[in-house]
């Protein structure tokens, strides 16, 4: 397999200004670089640039995409996330956190032993929308970070899982892109939503109203000011999460305690995974029974497929009708006429003595003339 890195930097707040670009333009010659973005693919050689260093001066957002591996970037401002909420589901693989200045960087990281869907271009725009989420005090995506880290490291088993966030039933479509970004199976998923409580419904409008009236009137005047200067995209999820504070208090409003620990996680996975198999194996049986039932009820029109099948010089068409024969088999030992399934067997060897490759292919499905 050779090698493939996929490079992609995104501002979203603001738009790079042409010094900037012109700075990260010596960083790379070949990079795509626009007000707003920076993307570059290698399949020999390095980056040379750092991208935590990137992250902390120019973007909001990063994805990188390798052979053995995959991260996700996501730099939110201080005031309007804590980065306390984000410590629970801290791993030394899966989920990290760096401080800068008035910038928080939340890394989410899978290892990637077997190289599989590498398209990075395909992937930030979906997941770029965990970032308002975070903002808005949504930490479903940290515990799918921490299950990442649940799924490499087996150390992990042992230690007590960090608190589930309410609507791990219920996804957002970034945070199941997510999940499926960092390779978790659905069976751990669901494992994991066992625990986890429904979200709370919206505030109703007179809910905020009545929050807003009670603000103080300088304090008010300020937030007006910010809006009409329009230099701060996150004023919403700050306004609303000060009111979920104020309204709901931050004991309630906490995740409630998952006593489980990893193990349990991964051995309720591997439940589930085992029921949904014995599903999909009692669906295909029971497919397989209707095909049969519906194959010995047309019989003599399936024999006569066969033949048709076999006087063409297709191998697809002489494979298909090897395959009928094998299913007319199963309905003959089912009726107790294998004798004369056999004698048909016979006939169509003898009619077709000379096509030593059709034969073969009767040999391998198990319909020789013993």
């Amino acid at each position: 397999m050779s090698e493939y890195q996929y490079y992609e930097f995104r501002a979203v707040d603001r738009r790079l200004t042409p010094q900037e670009q012109a700075e990260l333009r010596k960083l790379s010659t070949r990079a795509e670089i626009t007000d707003y973005q920076f993307t570059n693919v290698y399949h020999w050689g390095n980056f040379k640039g750092s991208p935590l260093r990137m992250m902390e001066q120019y973007f909001d957002a990063h994805l990188y995409v390798a052979t053995w591996g995959r991260t996700l970037m996501l730099r939110l401002p201080r005031k309007g996330f804590d980065p306390g909420s984000a410590h629970p589901y801290l791993a030394e693989k899966g989920l990290s956190l760096h401080k800068k200045g008035r910038w928080v960087i939340v890394t989410f990281e899978a290892e990637d032993e077997a190289g599989e869907d590498l398209e990075g271009e395909k992937w930030l725009a979906s997941l770029l929308p965990l970032r308002q989420e975070l903002l808005a005090g949504d930490l479903r995506c940290l515990y799918i970070g921490w299950l990442a880290g649940l799924r490499e490291e087996d150390e992990f088993e042992e230690a007590e899982a960090p608190p589930v966030p309410p609507g791990m039933r219920s996804l957002t479509s970034a945070q199941a892109a997510l999940a499926e970004f960092l390779l978790i199976p659905e069976s751990l998923l669901e494992a994991a939503a066992q625990a986890s409580q429904p979200l709370a419904p919206r505030a109703p409008r007179q809910a905020l109203e009545a929050w807003v009236k009670q603000l103080p009137l300088p304090e008010k005047n300020k937030l007006l000011v910010r809006v009409m200067e329009g230099k701060d995209p996150h004023l919403e999820q700050e306004l609303l999460q000060r009111f979920q504070k104020d309204t709901r208090g931050a004991a309630s409003a906490r995740a409630p305690e998952d006593r489980r620990t990893g193990e349990d996680l991964k051995r309720e996975a591997e439940a589930i995974e085992g029921r949904r198999r014995q599903r999909v194996e009692k669906d295909q049986a029971a497919m397989w029974e209707r095909h049969l039932e519906a194959l010995a009820a047309r019989e003599v029109e399936v024999w006569k497929q066969v033949a048709e099948r076999f006087a063409t010089r297709s191998h697809t068409e002489h494979d298909a009708g090897v395959q009928l024969l094998a299913d007319l088999k199963e309905v003959a030992r089912r009726r107790g006429t294998e004798e004369a399934f056999t004698r048909r067997i016979h006939l169509l060897r003898e009619q077709n003595a000379r096509r030593h490759s059709l034969l073969a292919r009767m040999d391998q499905a198990g319909l020789s003339r013993s």
